[in-house]
């Protein structure tokens, strides 16, 4: 009877900081991808721009187009801003939970929640202001990745944020918090992410 009892309550039969440490090798092991492609379209960046080959890095006008001009990169640090806001609501969740604290838990989760929809819909936003197209030459080409990058980061953030604060509601965290822990770890990352795109277009 005990060892039925004890089976139903632990079904996977591993202390749950052993399944957290395995979940938080594949989130990193995943994030060192994402930061390997990061980096990549960084060295693209400043690769092109430095050869800017056939001027086509902000190219001048023709009879078709008009000239390609950059566009101020503060609306990038801005939304840089706002992760780097959501980041910190979810670090001191992190805290309160590691507490004990549900409530504190639920409270800053769900504000980090939200400053990840007003980063994302400033993202968006952008799309509709630039005055350029994907193949309005390279520095446009490059801006295009960045904000794509960077609108796939934060939907999936808002995806994950969502969640973590439904379970928190829940009272899932109780027993123990790795999940959390993980988050955390991708809120880094993808506030990183964003810090270097806003960084490489800081130099037009």
């Amino acid at each position: 009877m005990s060892l039925d009892t004890h089976a139903h309550s632990n079904p996977h039969h591993e202390h749950p900081d052993v399944v957290g440490g395995r979940n938080r090798l594949g989130v990193i092991l995943l994030i060192v991808a994402d930061v390997a492609f990061g980096l990549s379209m960084v060295f693209t960046y400043f690769y092109l721009k430095a050869q800017n080959v056939n001027e086509m890095w902000l190219p001048a006008a023709t009879e078709e187009n008009p000239a390609v001009a950059a566009i101020s990169s503060s609306g990038a640090w801005k939304i840089t801003g706002v992760a780097a806001l959501g980041l910190l609501a979810h670090f001191i969740a992190l805290r309160n939970v590691r507490g004990g604290n549900q409530s504190g838990l639920k409270t800053f989760g769900l504000i980090a929640f939200l400053t990840s929809i007003v980063a994302t819909v400033l993202q968006i936003q952008q799309f509709g202001a630039v005055p350029f197209t994907f193949y309005s030459g390279a520095y446009a080409s490059c801006w295009y990745m960045f904000a794509i990058l960077n609108t796939v980061h934060l939907l999936l953030t808002a995806f994950i944020a969502l969640g973590n604060w439904n379970r928190s509601r829940l009272g899932i965290y109780k027993a123990d918090h790795w999940h959390v822990d993980i988050v955390n770890i991708w809120w880094v990352w993808m506030v990183v992410s964003s810090l270097l795109g806003a960084f490489s277009l800081s130099f037009t």
